[in-house]
């Protein structure tokens, strides 16, 4: 698959890096506008490698960052892509949901343009990586 690049009539600006995570193991939050706290992991990355103790964790999780709009793009139709989520994702911008992907290993895009700011973004995720059978890879946590 090929990976959108710069070129003279597209910009790019990559969103990877430190973001901050919230894990929900009761699934009782609902951070859509953002939370204070949490953990911080390198995106893109499975957090199954980067935090102690979540090795096997396949539950809930909220990611968060922030970020500006650069300089020249108001005026102008504006996407967010995402290479993978695994497994659903569900996303907000600003508080606003852009909408939801199910599976893990296909990219997928969203339009911002209409709830982009100049700055002050706060970019929301909530990742489900439950294993089930109806998902990829099939599977059932023992005891479930």
């Amino acid at each position: 698959m090929l990976y959108p690049q710069n070129s003279l009539t597209r910009r790019m600006v990559d969103l990877s890096g430190f973001w901050q995570i919230h894990f929900d193991e009761t699934q009782s939050g609902r951070f859509e506008a953002g939370f204070e706290g949490g953990e911080m992991i390198a995106v893109p990355a499975s957090w199954n490698d980067q935090i102690a103790g979540r090795r096997d964790y396949l539950g809930i999780a909220w990611y968060q960052t922030e970020f500006a709009l650069p300089w020249g793009w108001r005026g102008q139709r504006i996407f967010i892509r995402f290479n993978s989520v695994n497994y659903l994702a569900e996303v907000w911008l600003n508080g606003v949901r852009l909408g939801e992907h199910e599976g893990g290993h296909l990219p997928f895009i969203f339009e911002i343009t209409d709830h982009v700011r100049d700055q002050g973004n706060t970019l929301v995720l909530r990742v489900d990586g439950e294993l089930a059978a109806d998902r990829v890879p099939p599977g059932q946590i023992a005891g479930k």
